[in-house]
């Protein structure tokens, strides 16, 4: 087993992998865990909110490597490729650093603190920039990358991969972390800290409470898929990260997609380690996300609105018919399961239902599912493989399209059946900033 996991990385490795892996080879000091950065427009004073969980590394006697991808665009403007330059500078500096590249290579530098191993990847400068339409996906990809070549040339003894942020501060057992066998990935919990502008706050807080309100909507719908995708919070172990031939190359949403196709190796387990805080910021440096979500709304935070929460009974419903598939032939497959489905609903839902699922070709996938063997156990995972975090964002949309419309915020929050305890928890109105991040924190002792 072990020459098959060795023979998996080696694959990757071979053909997969960014060019920069290469470097991972070349550190000679041992490192017990890793955790990559990508840093774009930063200043160094993001090392603060990484040295509690570096500190606490030291202090049982072992080590952990740091590795920084700064990176920008040809497109991105003089003063950000400036500000990335001053970054590189003040790492190469705080460890003494030393290159490591050749001169065809990636500019890249390697220093040792008393407290951990520093790498530092300069894709920065004129010639070594990031495609206009890779981003964030590739850097994460080209730290990850490095990373898994020192743990399969065994200059790394890490079990896992951590990826994280530069507005985040890291607990103090934050490496402290294990996944059972059968895992994929770690998700770790997160709180967000505010940053003192009340708008920017606000519209941040409501963004939190619909990102924890449709992950508790998915989880009482019985989907494998209900955790957070937040690339600051993720650990990969690296069979798994070579099993899904690492990070997507996406400008955005790459956290999304990655964490898609690892729930497919194993389950998303979550840490039981203390929250990441993270940083409130205003941010437009991808087309969406969390810092783009906050700026959007911050536009006219009175309108926002969210999905409305009677979608999940459907998808409930849906997802909990689905083992009425074993048994029954490839052609009866969809209407079994459909028929089943229906008994929860009324026939106005029981038709909007069917509609967006023939939208999204579940009648063909499901007589696919059937035809894969007759055991119920083949048949349910390559469903949930087919049926996976992108379909049920897509079928979540289309039960919107079918007249499922959008509702205010607080209205779903509080109407929604899965969340009811702490939006009944939260007094205060909708307007202030107390109050949503009060909801935040309700919304965040519901998921655990």
């Amino acid at each position: 087993m072990v020459a098959s996991r060795r023979d998996v990385v080696a694959k990757y490795l071979e053909h997969y992998a960014e060019p920069e892996a290469v470097i991972g080879t070349r550190l000679n000091r041992s490192t017990q865990h890793i955790v990559v950065i990508p840093a774009q427009d930063e200043s160094s004073t993001f090392f603060n909110g990484i040295q509690p969980a570096l500190s606490s590394v030291v202090a049982q006697g072992e080590r952990a490597l740091c590795i920084v991808v700064v990176n920008a665009t040809d497109a991105q403007d003089a003063e950000i490729h400036a500000r990335n330059q001053s970054l590189v500078d003040a790492l190469k500096a705080r460890v003494a650093a030393v290159p490591i590249h050749t001169q065809s290579e990636t500019p890249c530098w390697y220093g040792q603190e008393k407290r951990f191993d520093l790498v530092v990847l300069d894709r920065n400068r004129e010639g070594h920039r990031l495609p206009s339409h890779e981003g964030v996906g590739l850097a994460r990809k080209i730290g990850c990358d490095l990373a898994l070549a020192a743990i399969h040339k065994g200059a790394s003894d890490a079990r896992l991969i951590h990826m994280t942020d530069c507005d985040v501060r890291l607990p103090k057992d934050y490496f402290e972390a294990t996944v059972r066998p059968s895992s994929a990935a770690l998700i770790y919990q997160f709180i967000h800290e505010p940053c003192g502008e009340a708008l920017i706050d606000e519209a941040h807080a409501r963004y939190e409470a619909y990102l924890r309100y449709y992950t508790l909507g998915l989880r009482y719908a019985g989907s494998p898929y209900g955790f957070h995708t937040i690339g600051s919070c993720i650990a990969i172990k690296p069979i798994t990260y070579a099993g899904v031939r690492g990070v997507p190359k996406r400008q955005a949403g790459e956290d999304f997609y990655l964490l898609n196709k690892l729930a497919k190796l194993g389950r998303i387990e979550t840490a039981t380690s203390a929250p990441i805080v993270i940083r409130v910021r205003n941010s437009q440096r991808v087309p969406f996300g969390t810092g783009r979500a906050t700026h959007d709304i911050a536009k006219n935070v009175g309108a926002y609105r969210i999905y409305d929460p009677r979608i999940f009974d459907l998808v409930k419903a849906w997802l909990s018919a689905l083992p009425a598939i074993e048994g029954v032939s490839p052609n009866r497959a969809y209407d079994t399961v459909c028929r089943q489905a229906g008994k929860q609903l009324s026939t106005r839902d029981r038709d909007r239902l069917n509609r967006t699922l023939v939208s999204i070709n579940a009648p063909k996938a499901l007589s696919q599912a059937a035809a894969q063997s007759i055991a119920i156990r083949v048949r349910k995972k390559w469903i949930d493989d087919w049926f996976d975090a992108f379909r049920t964002l897509k079928l979540v949309h289309a039960l919107r399209d079918e007249g499922f419309v959008d509702v205010a915020w607080r209205k779903g929050i509080a109407d929604a059946s899965f969340c009811r305890p702490a939006a009944m928890g939260n007094s205060g109105d909708d307007t202030t900033e107390g109050s949503s991040f009060e909801l935040c924190r309700g919304l965040a002792s519901l998921e655990a």
